[in-house]
């Protein structure tokens, strides 16, 4: 509360359901866990295992750093302001030290920046109506000027000479209540220019305020990598649109009144007693600090001057203030957890769906500017990640995949898409529901990844054994192809491998060539899994893995092809192609007889 009016007789208050309703906004914007889906150029093994390696750095940076601190940044600033900005840029002096310069400079591995800014840090061309990611964009930072300094030692004396622009600063800051005039931040200008047919490199450009250009040269990346997020459009303008604007009016008449109904409640609230002039009563008799009001009426009683009362219809707007913010910004009473008595879960259910639906606009400005962040850091890494990286980044879940990496594991990364994932794993019943179904249909294969599905409404405990193992059925294909020997073992799913092998054999110029070293090598690796599904231990291995068992019962006796690997392994014959759909042809009964003659009789007409 803070004093008010020419002499501090009235008091304001705010009654902030402005910040509250676009609190909300952005929790159930950003609420949902964006699941990465990296796209590869192509579909072989390296490909997918990129694809795997890839969705795992994403989920490392968002984990560890923090990147969806950022997003959720930009979210806010948008719901705010109109619009929010993230940049991605290549930090050379951060990661580990993994070396030194000659001069004994420490070498640095490198990593990803994010930094957030709102739009009175960004300047562009506002005369455009569409915004586009191939637009040029100045960006200010506020860096510290010795830290500059010490960076540029050429430029020491112009970078100290700059200073803060006070003025500037509280204008289009939250700072203005601060002296800024001893602040050691300056701040930098950023020319981001993509490569365009006027310029074919780019540029990238830092000058201060003095105009002590730090850095002036081509860009050094295909983009500018500044992402925008908008709830709305502005039309026929650049700037963006959000319901924040709407709720400042309201959030405004709100204070008001709360401020009229808190000065009364203040001023009045210790009652004033009124008696007639001449009374034999005065102050001091009076305890707890009660006023003594004296009046002309000669006759009547002491009594409290009742000055307190507000107008029941004050009370009532402001009720119906309250309610029109609710509905300006979509955020019902259900959501903010106010619940009627009377509504039943269908209901609450249905009305808390309304108002995620009404933001559904913010939602998918979300999931683009996350993409976009995705995508950029991927194409980032592509080109610096030069220095090796441990594995463990990759994250617990993907660890066995790759032990270290460098940019050029991440080559056949096209784009990344983004799914923002089901309402449902965000409450414990839903979770709870998803794990039943995925049991029921035989996709839970133990305890563990039961209760891990329930905890985190995560899939990745049931699908990533059966994802690491299509991969490696895919690698060995691969192989095959080229006529290169695969190794079966015992503990193979070898209906699933010899399924997928299989498919090699679909090559009609493979099977043209008697000779070819691919039908070799593939029917002598399903002729390993053959033996193996049909030896006597693998039919309890097959229980305790969940394998589904060969039904053709083995044939004895059939030779390896080629005396390759099967032949080291010949418990069982080779496949064998049977037509069992094709009728036999019908043959002739021989006649019965069981004398001499009859069988004499038979053997004449067979020969």
């Amino acid at each position: 509360m803070n004093p008010a009016g020419q002499q501090g007789e009235l008091t304001t208050i705010s009654v902030n359901h402005y910040r509250n309703l676009l609190s909300h906004l952005e929790t159930m914007t950003t609420q949902q866990k964006a699941t990465f889906e990296p796209k590869a150029t192509n579909s072989d093994q390296e490909s997918q295992e990129q694809v795997v390696l890839s969705a795992s750095l994403l989920d490392y940076y968002m984990r560890e750093k923090k990147l969806d601190r950022n997003f959720k940044q930009s979210v806010k600033d948008s719901l705010i302001w109109g619009e929010g900005f993230l940049r991605a840029e290549w930090d050379a002096t951060s990661g580990e030290i993994y070396g030194q310069t000659p001069t004994g400079t420490p070498m640095y591995q490198g990593d990803m920046k994010y930094t957030n800014y709102n739009p009175f840090n960004v300047i562009r061309d506002y005369t455009k109506q569409v915004n586009s990611k191939k637009d040029w964009v100045i960006l200010r930072d506020f860096r510290n000027k010795y830290d500059l300094a010490a960076k540029f030692p050429d430029l020491e004396e112009q970078i100290l000479s700059d200073f803060d622009d006070s003025l500037d600063r509280a204008r289009t800051t939250t700072l203005e209540l601060f002296d800024l005039d001893e602040s050691d931040q300056v701040a930098v200008y950023i020319l981001l220019h993509p490569p365009t047919p006027a310029m074919p490199n780019g540029r990238y450009t830092e000058v201060l305020d003095n105009e002590t250009v730090l850095l002036d040269g081509p860009l050094p990346y295909e983009q500018t990598h500044v992402y925008r997020i908008a709830p709305d459009e502005e039309t026929g303008t650049i700037f963006g649109y959000t319901v924040g604007f709407d709720l400042l009016p309201v959030q405004e008449a709100i204070d008001a009144l709360y401020s009229a109904i808190i000065t009364n409640n203040l001023t009045f609230a210790v009652q004033n007693i009124m008696v007639p002039k001449g009374s034999d009563i005065s102050v001091s008799q009076l305890s707890g600090g009660l006023n003594l009001i004296a009046h002309d009426v000669r006759d009547g009683e002491p009594k409290a001057l009742q000055l307190l009362a507000t107008a029941p219809e004050t009370y009532n707007f402001v009720q119906q203030l309250e309610h029109i913010a609710e509905l300006l910004s979509g955020v019902n009473n259900v959501a903010r957890g106010n619940v009627e008595r009377d509504m039943s879960g269908a209901a609450l259910a249905l009305v808390q769906s309304m108002a995620i639906q009404f933001n559904n606009g913010l939602q998918r400005s979300y999931a683009e500017i996350v993409e976009d962040g995705g995508t950029g850091t991927i194409k980032i890494l592509q080109v610096y990640a030069q220095v090796p990286r441990v594995g463990e980044i990759v994250g617990k879940s993907n660890r066995p995949y790759l032990k270290n990496w460098t940019g050029k594991d991440l080559d056949q990364i096209s784009r990344v898409n983004v799914d923002m994932g089901n309402p449902m794993t965000n409450t414990l019943a839903g979770r709870t529901n998803m794990a039943d179904n995925y049991m029921k249909n035989g996709m839970v294969e133990n305890p563990d990844q039961y209760v891990q599905v329930i905890t985190t409404g995560r899939l990745e405990p049931i699908i990533e054994g059966k994802q690491a193992n299509l991969l490696f059925i895919k690698g060995e294909n691969e192989g095959l192809a080229d006529g290169i020997t695969q190794r079966a073992l015992i503990t193979d799913y070898h209906a699933k491998h010899i399924l997928e092998h299989s498919i090699i054999l679909a090559n009609p110029e493979a099977r043209q060539n008697p000779n070819s070293p691919v039908i070799a090598a593939t029917l002598n690796h399903i002729q390993e899994h053959l033996n193996f599904a049909n030896s006597p231990g693998y039919q309890a291995m097959a229980a305790m893995l969940g394998h589904e068992l060969l039904a053709a019962p083995a044939m004895m006796g059939a030779p390896p092809i080629d005396g390759g690997t099967a032949g080291m392994l010949n418990a069982t014959p080779p496949a064998v192609q049977e037509a069992s759909e094709v009728q036999q042809p019908n043959m002739p009964n021989p006649p019965q007889g069981t004398d001499a003659r009859s069988a004499e009789v038979i053997e004449g007409q067979a020969g």
